[in-house]
């Protein structure tokens, strides 16, 4: 009889033992398809009305006012440069750019060095600027995990998105945004989550399926870095699920007009790229107008910085409403 209830304890215990690993196994895949920064999940996040606060004044021109400014995206304290114009002020408020700038290592970004000409512009043309840090850049929170960083941004934009409305100054109506190479991959999720930007510029855009997106830059430095990442994506996500971290797997959810521009000698992000980009555009009844720039490099610097910078306020211009 005693050897019988031991048998049983046991054959109890190891049952146990097989349901709970089961158990974690299924509650595991479940967490791997389906993550918040899926661009599925990243269309139902919930919209709440944030707050932009000023923090202080940051220098001042003729023609505008930039501002240190502050909101919270998923309870980290995130930064923006807030470039608002000094002339007379349109009925509805000023029409908004947001530029999300492409890759600079987060200890080197300066919210009010970087991408400082492109913000300068726009602003002199009388849009109202936000450029966002992303976490974990200068003073910004955030950002410990630098494998999944890159997803994240997306988030910490569409939070941004959601204080414009606090801004007296801003035309919620009329909002348009920029991306530069990994800031193209972050606009185009943002487009794909969200109907509230009239147009956007991509610049040298990042459009690679997830993870090469990340992968192809680590690569050419660190092979062995790259296989390291990769692991650790398998391990976290699933390699299943890759595609659906991938925004141009979903481009059939963009809602507005886009311009592309690319150098024919972009060392950093093959122009490859965009001219696929383009082609998926169309197979899904997009409009866009593609512009090639023979000779140049990754920042337009050969010679059409400005030529760029004239077509996007043209572009964006033409799709102002009242």
């Amino acid at each position: 009889m005693k050897k019988n209830k031991l048998l049983l304890i046991i054959f109890l215990f190891f049952l146990t033992i097989i349901l709970v690993f089961c158990g974690n196994k299924k509650s595991n895949a479940m967490k791997k398809s389906d993550h918040p920064l899926m661009i599925e999940n990243l269309r139902l996040r919930n919209v709440t009305n944030k707050i932009l606060s000023k923090e202080k004044l940051s220098s001042e021109t003729k023609l505008f006012k930039s501002y240190i400014a502050s909101y919270y995206s998923d309870g980290f304290k995130q930064y923006t440069l807030l470039n608002i114009p000094k002339t007379a002020i349109p009925k509805n408020g000023y029409p908004v750019i947001v530029v999300n700038h492409g890759h600079i290592p987060p200890e080197k970004y300066s919210i009010t060095k970087s991408y400082q000409y492109v913000s300068t512009y726009y602003a002199n043309n009388g849009f109202l600027v936000l450029k966002p840090d992303y976490r974990g850049h200068d003073q910004s929170e955030g950002g410990e995990n630098r494998y999944i960083n890159r997803l994240s941004y997306s988030m910490d934009v569409l939070n941004l998105l959601d204080t414009i409305s606090s801004i007296k100054e801003a035309d919620n109506n009329n909002v348009f945004m920029y991306g530069h190479s990994m800031g193209g991959m972050v606009t185009l999720a943002v487009l794909e989550s969200t109907g509230m930007i009239k147009a956007a510029t991509l610049w040298s855009a990042v459009s690679a399926q997830f993870p090469e997106s990340s992968l192809y830059f680590i690569r050419k430095r660190n092979p062995l870095e790259a296989d390291e990442i990769l692991k650790f994506f398998n391990d976290t996500f699933g390699e299943e699920n890759f595609g659906k971290f991938s925004p141009v797997n979903y481009l059939s959810y963009i809602q507005c007009d886009l311009i592309i521009q690319h150098g024919t000698k972009d060392d950093s992000v093959p122009y490859q790229w965009s001219v696929d980009l383009a082609e998926k555009l169309k197979e899904n009844n997009k409009y866009y107008e593609f512009y090639t720039y023979e000779g140049d490099d990754h920042n337009f610097a050969k010679g059409s910085f400005y030529k760029v910078l004239k077509k996007d306020v043209d572009f964006f211009k033409k799709h102002i409403t009242n």
